[in-house]
Order: structure tokens, then C-alpha cells, then sequence
């Protein structure tokens, strides 16, 4: 209880010298952090690893074998947010064993409204498809459903619906599977549909992104490769919707660079963030079935298998060279107004420094690094540490926000450091008046994540913002209340 202590006791003092600040409400584990090389858990592009729905909490994670550190186990664990009995309730998948020290191997959720389906991804990196799905009812009947592995049925190599797509063509070599529940603002084409997942099929470098959508009590359709490489791969910061219904998505390309006949290693390579370049930008009004640029051009339709690629007009917004410091995968958010917003890194000027790219209610896009101190006052000194390949923040648009206000999760990247500072920029001030609202000296010692369902009570949560932390050792969450965010 240690960590406790120390969280509580720094969130009281920020809480007296900002009149925004976050306060610690709870903070509890879910379980021991394998000690791989790479982690498993806590990575910028697991979407999500913690999931609000119909009063639960929900996690998903990787734990130890009991008899063999080798091996890990995928894990999943829920709690009720509200009543007597709110401790975390947890299982392991004990069928599985997963073996590879890479941490592209996440576990992501998503959930379906409709059918209360749970839908899990994991274990991917240039591989087959590993799907899992719940029976209907476990997240729309949760008291009357003990929680228990057998709730799922087998591993799938397939989407259930899909059988008649060749597995060899379309559930080969994925990576990063995200799951996304699709609001209502957006159904009048979503044709039932409740969830959507997005994944890579193809290596770093040579890679195309799909998307599917999952209709309650039938399953998965196609809505087609929206993302074409060529010769290089789309990263993308996230997939999100935004309050009228529109799927936006920024990225980063990466070059290829043949790697034929070398021993590449596991996360790095002659494919690395090196080859990175440029921030990219498009949006879609119909859920993925065409594809707009920043000056609502159409460039991708899928009924005419017309994806995006690399030389499409207008999606490049910042042209951002190889070797400039971008790194893949960081961090978007939307917020209330429909402004996208994206968390990066570039070192341009000659120094590594976060940068926020914005894109304004009347399309126009704003670039600019996060302030250093004396401007900032940080007690971690947090965006003096950002390295060309250090832990990732996140970005979140609280939707209850009466001043409009942006956080960013900054874990530090300072050596041997697991600090974490949460900063804030408003609208009126042009998401230029950064403050740190909350900070801790340790805790975060790899990359933070958060329930985006939990915190939007328009969608059912509570206004709390639950952190998906990895502390070195241990799998925690952390709730904090925003005060006057």
C-alpha cells in the first residue's frame, strides 16, 4: 500500500496549488507483471485494455504461469463500480500459452452493447489471428454471470461470420488488433452494428489496415482495407469517433527496408521508428465505407476497393522526415467539439520533444512542442525527458469538461524513472496553457492507458478516469475524480 500512500498524499498537495487537479479515489491490482525483456501489458496501441459497460469494469491483461515464468497467460477481470462488493474478480486462460518475449503481443478488448458479447484480440505480431468471444449476455447480465473462463468459447483463427473469407488472404500476419464501440450518433450506418476492430495485415513496412463490424447475434462483416502500403505501412495514433458520428484516424508511415537474410530482432531492426515520416490525417462520415481528407475530398471508397495510399491527396498534414524523431502509434484524442487531437515526438529543432498537432472546428491544424521549463513547472521536469524511443503518453478530452480542457499522460522518459505527470491546456487558451494538474514521482513504469468508456457518462461511466498503469511489478489501476478539469 506503499504506492497508495505515496499517490494519495502527491495528489493532495497538487490539489492545493491548482484549482484543476485530479484526486486519487482508489487504486488497486489486477495482478503480477510478468518480467519479460518487453512488456506485455501496458502498450500505446492496446485499444483497450480497460473497458467500462452497464455498471463493470473490465481488464485485460497478461499474467505469469504459476509453475513457469516462461509462460504467460492471457487474463481477464471485471468489478462492479458500484455496491457492496467492488474487488476485481479475475481468471486466466489456461488453454493458452503464450511464449513469445515481444511486446506487440497485447490483449485488447471490446464489447458489444447489443448482445453483451466480450471480443478479445491477443497474442499478435505477423501471425493468425487469435480471436476469442464471450457468450451472449456476460456484459448486458453481468449479476446473473459468474465469471469464469468457460464463459469463451475456443480460440478462433477466423471472424465468426467471415468463414468464407480466405484465412490465408485476409487473418495472416496480423498485428494490432483495436476494438472500438461504435455511439449512436453513428448507426445510421452502421447497418446494426455495434463494435468495430481494426488490425494490420502485413509486417512493418509492408502492412495494409481493415476494418470490420460486429452486429449483435450474427457477427463480423467486412467493411473493407482502408489503408494500403506501399512499400511501407500506416501506424496509426488510435481510431476514434466523434460526436457526430465520424471516424477519424491520424498515422505515421514507415518505410520498408529489406531485411532479407538478417536476423532481425523481435522490436527493432532495419524497419524501426527510424524510417518514420510524416503525420497523416483522414476522416470518414459513413463508418469506413469512403474516406474524406482534411478538405472533405473523397480518397478512399471501399465498395470500389479504392483504399488510401501514400500519395493520396491532401491526407500528409505535417511533412516530418526519416530520421526526425517521430515516433509510431503515441496518441489521439477527440474532444467535445470534434477537434482531433494527436500526442507525437519529434527532434527537428535538434532536440526530442513531444509535440501536439491539433486540428481546429474549421479544419485548420496547429503544431507546437510542449512547453520546457521555467514556462512549464513540472515537478518531474516531464517534457524535458521524451527520448526517440521512450515510453508513449496519451491524450484524453474529458466530455464533461466545462473549460473545454485537454490532458496529456506523460510518463517520464528519463532513465530508471517511473514518474508520471498529467498535464492541461484549455480551448480559450488555445491548448497553449499547459500546467501540470497532478504528478507522481514513481508508479508508471511503462506506458499509460486509460478507460475511455469510463470516463464519457453520456455513454453510460461516471466521470472517473481509470489509468491503466504497469508499476514495475505489479498491474494497477488508478481512479482519479477530475476537479474542475
Amino acid at each position: 500500500m506503499l504506492l497508495s500512500k505515496v499517490l494519495l498524499t502527491l495528489a493532495w498537495v497538487v490539489y492545493e496549488v491548482h484549482a484543476a487537479s485530479l484526486r486519487v479515489v482508489d487504486i488497486s491490482t489486477l495482478g503480477q507483471d510478468p518480467q519479460t525483456v518487453n512488456r506485455l501489458n501496458g502498450e500505446s496501441f492496446q485499444q483497450d485494455a480497460l473497458v467500462t459497460f452497464n455498471g463493470y469494469q473490465y481488464a485485460a491483461f497478461y499474467v505469469d504461469d504459476a509453475n513457469n515464468a516462461s509462460v504467460r497467460h492471457p487474463s481477464l477481470a471485471r468489478r462492479a463500480l458500484l455496491g457492496q462488493s467492488t474487488a476485481w474478480e479475475s481468471f486466466s486462460f489456461m488453454d493458452y500459452n503464450q511464449t513469445d518475449d515481444d511486446g506487440h503481443d497485447v490483449i485488447s478488448l471490446g464489447i458489444s452493447h447489443g448482445d453483451g458479447t466480450l471480443h478479445i484480440g491477443f497474442d499478435q505480431h505477423d501471425n493468425n489471428l487469435n480471436y476469442r468471444v464471450s457468450q451472449s449476455g456476460v456484459a448486458t447480465k453481468p449479476d446473473e454471470t459468474a465469471w469464469a473462463p468457460s464463459l469463451f468459447g475456443p480460440i478462433l483463427n477466423y471472424l465468426p461470420g467471415l468463414e468464407n473469407l480466405d484465412k490465408s488472404v485476409y487473418f495472416i500476419n496480423i498485428t494490432y488488433p483495436r476494438f472500438l464501440s461504435i455511439p449512436a450518433v453513428a448507426q445510421q450506418h452502421a447497418e446494426g452494428a455495434d463494435l468495430v476492430l481494426e488490425l494490420r495485415v502485413g509486417r512493418s513496412g509492408l502492412g495494409d489496415d481493415w476494418l470490420y463490424k460486429y452486429i449483435p447475434n450474427k457477427g463480423w462483416t467486412q467493411i473493407g482495407r482502408y489503408l494500403e502500403g506501399v512499400n511501407n505501412n500506416a501506424y496509426i495514433n488510435g481510431i476514434d469517433f466523434d460526436f457526430r458520428g465520424h471516424l477519424q484516424v491520424t498515422w505515421t508511415y514507415r518505410d520498408y527496408v529489406d531485411d532479407t537474410g538478417q536476423d532481425v530482432a523481435v522490436e527493432a531492426g532495419p524497419n524501426g521508428p527510424e524510417n518514420n515520416h510524416d503525420m497523416i490525417f483522414a476522416f470518414s462520415t459513413d463508418l469506413g465505407e469512403t474516406w474524406l481528407n482534411n478538405w472533405n475530398q473523397t480518397v478512399a471508397n471501399m465498395t470500389a476497393q479504392q483504399p488510401i495510399v501514400p500519395v493520396s491527396a491532401g491526407i500528409t498534414i505535417f511533412s516530418i522526415p526519416k530520421y526526425g524523431g517521430i515516433l509510431n502509434q503515441e496518441a489521439q484524442t477527440i474532444d467535445g467539439e470534434g477537434r482531433i487531437h494527436v500526442l507525437n515526438r519529434e527532434n527537428t529543432t535538434g532536440t526530442e520533444r513531444w509535440y501536439h498537432y491539433w486540428r481546429s472546428t474549421t479544419s485548420h491544424w496547429t503544431r507546437t512542442p510542449l512547453p520546457l521549463a521555467p514556462e512549464l513547472v513540472s515537478a518531474n521536469n516531464v517534457t524535458g525527458t521524451p527520448t526517440v524511443i521512450g515510453k508513449r503518453g496519451k491524450l484524453v478530452a474529458p466530455p464533461n469538461s466545462r473549460h473545454n480542457s485537454l490532458l496529456a499522460i506523460l510518463p517520464s522518459n528519463a532513465p530508471n524513472s517511473s514518474a508520471i505527470s498529467i498535464l492541461r491546456s484549455t480551448a480559450a487558451g488555445h491548448f497553449r496553457d499547459w500546467e501540470a494538474v497532478w504528478e507522481a514521482p514513481s508508479g508508471c513504469g511503462w506506458e499509460p492507458l486509460f478507460d475511455r468508456y469510463r470516463l464519457d457518462t453520456s455513454a453510460g461511466g461516471d466521470g472517473v478516469l481509470s489509468l491503466f498503469l504497469v508499476n514495475g511489478t505489479t498491474i494497477e489501476v488508478l481512479d482519479l475524480e477530475l476537479v474542475d478539469v
